[in-house]
């Protein structure tokens, strides 16, 4: 009897050695699994976006190189050579210029007199800025300006008061940009950067 007792508890620690071993292995087994599953789609994800990001701040970098300079001919005859400001340098420019300074009149000195005006005296300094024309239901629109900024890309300004704004097709202009309710319907059908 006590060879079979034994036998009995040498079965069932060898089952539970057995079943402790397969639990073990098969949890080591789903560990490794999801570990792994999971490793890699994070790993992929950040490389995905470094690898994004990377290519895009490359491509920025060659565009900004290429539009750096660009030759233009002055009213005088004079060859101006025109660059793309950095953000610092647009924002002294502005507070430098004193075309905001104007008064709006109807018919004589209206929106795109003030873009004209910023212009002129950006190409003067040698900093490349564009027109940019904002298309509005029923033929009406609004003039302001861009600067391609070398760090921070391409910056809208409202030129009557030297303030960046944002251009979203589909919105109000004013109601995107904080500005007083316009006396007509100024939802952004298209807009136009010309250099």
């Amino acid at each position: 009897m006590d060879n079979r007792r034994i036998a009995v508890a040498l079965g069932l620690f060898l089952v539970f050695v057995v079943l402790c071993g397969v639990s073990g292995f098969l949890s080591y087994a789903y560990g490794y699994k999801v570990g792994q599953v999971a490793s890699y789609s994070k790993g992929y994800d950040q490389g995905k976006e470094k690898g994004y990001q990377a290519g895009y701040d490359a491509g920025y970098k060659a565009r900004q190189i290429e539009h750096k300079l660009e030759q233009q001919s002055s009213s005088d005859g004079r060859v101006v050579t025109l660059r793309n400001p950095s953000y610092q340098e647009m924002k002294q420019f502005l507070a430098e210029d004193t075309t905001e300074s104007k008064t709006y009149s109807e018919n004589q000195y209206v929106c795109v007199d003030f873009a004209v005006g910023v212009n002129n005296n950006a190409e003067e300094m040698g900093i490349r800025c564009a027109i940019v024309d904002i298309f509005h239901p029923e033929g009406y629109g609004h003039t302001i300006v861009a600067f391609e900024t070398t760090d921070k890309g391409l910056i809208f300004i409202e030129p009557q008061f030297d303030r960046e704004v944002k251009l979203v097709v589909g919105k109000s202009y004013s109601q995107i940009n904080g500005f007083a309710p316009a006396p007509r319907d100024d939802t952004i059908i298209r807009y136009l950067v010309a250099w």
